[in-house]
């Protein structure tokens, strides 16, 4: 072994033309979620609406981790564990439109940084069932999420899953009327649509657990690949 001129071992060089070896760089930790929150509406009228996926799936996590969600505030909220990692679930206690002040004051509350944040919501251009992550991105027209953008002083970058609710349709020409998209929405699906949404709501509350233990962008990945069930 060759030594330096003070006895340490030498450095080898490599063969001419080739780069010297760099140190490994640290590798950064992945971004996981503090706070996820399923919008809806949350008088017991609209329960198990279309419009009502994103608390859906709230409370498909609260059943699996036997929590309770209790009111804090303007939202109802739990902490559950995966693997040892802590975070909360919520779903607001305002309605749909109105969604935004009260997920703000829980994330100034709790200390929750936008890109810490989760949001699950319904979307009519989407097939019944179909599901999609982002890590950011505009409203997509969901008067939810417009109102959080609002509250979040027009920041967008902060992580959200799409649920499928499709929309109605004259034949096969789609319907863009706002009072029939309106009753549409509030309006409860037909039974074959029920069971692809709840197979949808439970394979996205496992993306939310696999976001706890490795990262958004893992569970992103295996969520957009995912195909929801026939009818």
């Amino acid at each position: 072994m060759t030594t330096d001129r003070r006895g340490n071992p030498a450095r080898q060089r490599p063969p001419r033309g080739e780069a010297m070896p760099e140190a490994d760089a640290p590798r950064a930790e992945p971004v996981r979620p503090l706070l996820v929150v399923g919008l809806g509406n949350p008088d017991a009228q609209y329960a198990g609406t279309r419009h009502n996926v994103g608390a859906a799936c709230i409370a498909v996590l609260a059943r699996r981790h036997r929590v309770e969600l209790k009111r804090e505030g303007r939202v109802d909220r739990a902490r559950i564990s995966v693997d040892g990692y802590e975070f909360d679930i919520a779903r607001p206690r305002s309605h749909m439109n109105d969604s935004g002040s009260p997920i703000a004051q829980e994330m100034r509350r709790a200390g929750v940084p936008p890109e810490q944040l989760l949001v699950i919501y319904d979307d009519l251009d989407m097939p019944v069932g179909r599901t999609r992550m982002r890590l950011s991105g505009s409203s997509g027209g969901n008067n939810g999420m417009k109102s959080l953008i609002t509250a979040l002083s027009g920041s967008t970058a902060f992580a959200r899953i799409r649920v499928g609710i499709d929309r109605p349709y004259d034949g096969t020409t789609p319907v863009y009327e706002p009072e029939r998209i309106a009753a549409w929405v509030l309006s409860k699906p037909h039974p074959a649509d029920r069971q692809i949404l709840e197979a949808a709501a439970e394979r996205v509350a496992d993306a939310v657990e696999e976001a706890a233990r490795v990262g958004f962008e893992v569970a992103m990945n295996s969520l957009n690949r995912w195909t929801p069930p026939s009818a």
